[in-house]
């Protein structure tokens, strides 16, 4: 990526590795790769998100955070920046470089060569956001088409965020759109989203598990996992299983004093807090987890016995198999 850079400022610009400051926190330690550039007596930081689901508002903190600790500018190393993303970060003053010629280092200079056309490849994997658009739109009741706006205001999610998820879908070719004037409508509801073109992409909601003494008053959470599978079937849950989905905002306002390691439960016993990458309120009107969300956890399961009972699930939505 410092090809460009040379372009302009020539051969002289050189690119090592550049030590992390202890104090750098690990999310940034390990979410982002951090070089030293170097032009004549000026130098600076190239750094590049490993991730490429990163948002606009989140990125220009971490950059601010990286900035302070390590008292050196900054210059954003980005795969992909949309026309609106680059002119948002030219007002913010924060340098970076994307692409063929998207130079903008103005301690240095600056250079525009190309026209943002904004290719996106094929994803392995969906984002978190473009799993939770996929099956909002997936669950929609009738035959009908969105335009961005009401599906962003629909899921609480920032207007970028979900042209994003969007256009992960598009690449994959599970949803299909019509303009009309200057808006983009997306096709939702029965038999409009290729739910097996996008299930070996979408993965387990789960981010993490919490394990409480108790479940605390006026939880906001979902029935899910192994005990919303037992509660619908003959299958006899267990106390180490989980079953309470909650949002990662909700798992944020969890008292300290009511969190336990997990070899505590494991000796006393407690309950088990299921985490999730998107709002599980946001897809299911009932009081268990959404079906697609509940097969993408427990799809892996070696017991035959909950297998059986997902099969019933994988033949409710047309689904072929799970994932491999």
């Amino acid at each position: 990526m410092i090809e460009p850079i040379k372009n302009i400022f020539g051969s002289s610009v050189t690119e090592r590795r550049f030590r992390i400051p202890d104090s750098m926190p690990n999310y940034i330690r390990y979410g982002f790769d951090i070089s030293l550039l170097s032009f004549m007596e000026k130098s600076c930081l190239l750094v590049r998100p490993k991730s490429d689901g990163w948002n606009l508002a989140t990125l220009k903190k971490q950059l601010k955070v990286i900035e302070n600790i390590c008292k050196k500018p900054i210059v954003a190393q980005l795969d992909r920046l949309t026309a609106l993303q680059r002119t948002n970060l030219i007002e913010s003053h924060i340098a970076f470089v994307s692409g063929k010629g998207q130079v903008f280092i103005p301690f240095w200079g600056c250079l525009f060569e190309e026209k943002i056309v904004n290719p996106q490849e094929p994803v392995s994997t969906l984002s978190a956001n473009a799993q939770l658009v996929l099956l909002f739109l997936f669950y929609k009741k009738e035959t009908e088409f969105l335009n961005q706006t009401q599906i962003a205001t629909a899921l609480g999610m920032p207007k970028a965020t979900c042209a994003r998820a969007v256009q992960q879908l598009k690449s994959l070719g599970v949803v299909s759109s019509i303009g009309e004037g200057t808006a983009n409508f997306i096709t939702a509801g029965p038999g409009k989203i290729d739910i097996n073109a996008a299930f070996p992409h979408i993965t387990s909601p789960v981010q993490k598990l919490l394990y409480v003494k108790s479940l605390p008053e006026n939880l906001r959470y979902k029935i899910s996992g192994f005990k919303a599978l037992s509660e619908r079937t003959n299958l006899v849950p267990l106390s180490s299983d989980g079953g309470y989905a909650v949002s990662r905002e909700v798992a944020n306002t969890l008292k300290k004093e009511l969190v336990i390691d997990e070899e505590t439960f494991r000796d006393f016993g407690g309950e088990i807090i299921e985490v999730w990458k998107y709002d599980p309120f946001l897809l299911s009107d009932s009081e268990y987890a959404d079906d697609i969300s509940l097969l993408l956890e427990l799809n892996n399961s070696d017991d035959e016995r909950v297998q059986n009972e997902l099969d019933n699930i994988r033949q409710k939505y047309g689904l072929k198999g799970g994932v491999e």
